[in-house]
């Protein structure tokens, strides 16, 4: 079997989740080359991955300048440099793994779209809760008619405290104007994921949310600008997190002191939650109508213990309800007893998003390689509607929950 040889544009977290999924299957896949501007990490993911000094670059311009490298490109850059990155890869050749969001502007997302319609590529976006067998498995019931028509679906994403504080007040994603809307960046995964159990166009939204909690006005009295310099108890203590939740640590440093590195005020990571310079909302609801007038709601909230994804579907036969990261779906038709799925059950691989950035990658290398027209469950041609969705509930929530049409 002819490897498929792909390339990696980008390698923070998402990144080095694809090189390892691309080390754990030899037979079916090889990493071709890498693109990372951070040269500190340069001789971790050289001697990791085993790639030769002229597989690496620093500079997207300058592996591009080689031409087509790889059967497949993997686009896993901040959420404001895919369009035009997307748009040269297509260009020259590459059929795309396209991390979400696709991008920040809506004719962005249309124009990669369209190109790469236009050049006969194919574009996966890694939407890769539709690969988990969990939700594959609550649309197979919805499918089978079990529940009767949808009516009603609701869907929660517990973002967790910790993981909110680390992305979205800290990180790279906290500012809209740098990155994009809570709801696009972190949320665009639920609404698709609605779309595609409904199975319908949503037809109108609304939202509402805000920046809630991370502010200054929420701050501890007496606490300091930095957690190094802060002696308050407080559970979002950038030192303690990170001290004992390494992996995170290593997303943007590969020194393993981190009381040294927090320490340097020009690392944001070391910031006091409440007040960093962060402005997207930390908790969101997003109410849908679809085509049929089945209706929709997604809660986002940054206000949990855990991460973890629940839903809940009403029919006109019956119910399922079911949390993501327990692997549990019990189905309750109407007059009869429940029953309960335990879908980890036979499941030898449930690492990454349960399970879903494996099926995902191997199921678009594998699409690549047989020709299929389709890239697979999330081609771009589907996955264009979660991002209207998400550009129309923002637009709403700025505009204090007006009615969008779409």
């Amino acid at each position: 079997m002819e490897k498929i040889r792909i390339a990696i544009l980008g390698f923070g977290q998402r990144g080095y989740i694809y090189a390892n999924i691309i080390k754990s299957h030899p037979d079916e896949m090889e990493l071709a080359a890498v693109c990372e501007i951070n040269p500190v990490k340069k001789p971790f993911i050289m001697q990791m991955f085993d790639i030769k000094e002229e597989d690496y670059y620093t500079d997207y311009k300058e592996m591009f300048k080689k031409g087509k490298i790889a059967d497949i490109l993997v686009i896993a850059t901040m959420d404001r440099d895919h369009y035009e990155q997307a748009l040269t890869a297509l260009e020259l050749g590459y059929d795309l793994l396209l991390e979400k969001p696709i991008a920040v502007e809506i004719d962005h997302c249309l124009a990669i779209r369209d190109k790469a319609n236009a050049l006969g590529r194919k574009v996966a976006v890694c939407h890769v809760l539709r690969y988990t067998p969990f939700y594959r498995k609550v649309k197979e019931i919805i499918d089978s008619g079990r529940i009767g028509k949808v009516a009603t679906l609701s869907q929660t994403e517990h973002i967790g405290y910790y993981h909110y504080a680390h992305s979205y007040v800290r990180g790279n994603w906290r500012r809209a104007d740098a990155s994009a809307p809570m709801i696009l960046a972190k949320a665009c995964h639920d609404l698709d994921i609605i779309q595609w159990l409904i199975g319908e166009k949503c037809t109108a939204i609304n939202s509402f949310g805000n920046l809630f909690y991370f502010k200054k006005e929420n701050a501890p009295e007496g606490s300091a600008d930095y957690c190094y310099k802060c002696e308050i108890a407080c559970p979002y203590n950038a030192i303690e997190f990170y001290k004992s939740h390494p992996d995170w640590f290593m997303i943007f440093s590969l020194d393993p002191d981190v009381g040294k590195v927090l320490s340097d005020e020009l690392v944001n990571y070391g910031r006091c939650v409440y007040k960093s310079d962060n402005d997207v909302a930390d908790h969101q609801v997003v109410s849908m109508v679809f085509a049929s007038g089945a209706t929709a709601n997604l809660t986002v909230t940054a206000f949990s213990n855990e991460i973890h994804r629940g839903v809940k579907v009403h029919g006109t036969k019956g119910e399922i309800a079911g949390d993501l990261e327990e692997g549990r779906i019990t189905i309750k038709i109407y007059g009869e007893k429940p029953e309960t799925i335990d879908v980890k059950a036979g499941e030898t691989d449930l690492s990454g998003h349960a399970g879903g950035d494996v099926r995902m990658l191997l199921d678009f290398a594998r699409n690549v390689r047989s020709g299929e027209p389709q890239s697979g469950l999330t081609d771009i041609n589907y996955s264009i509607e979660s991002h209207r969705m998400a550009f129309a509930a923002e637009a709403s929530r700025l505009a204090g929950g007006k009615v969008i049409k779409l």
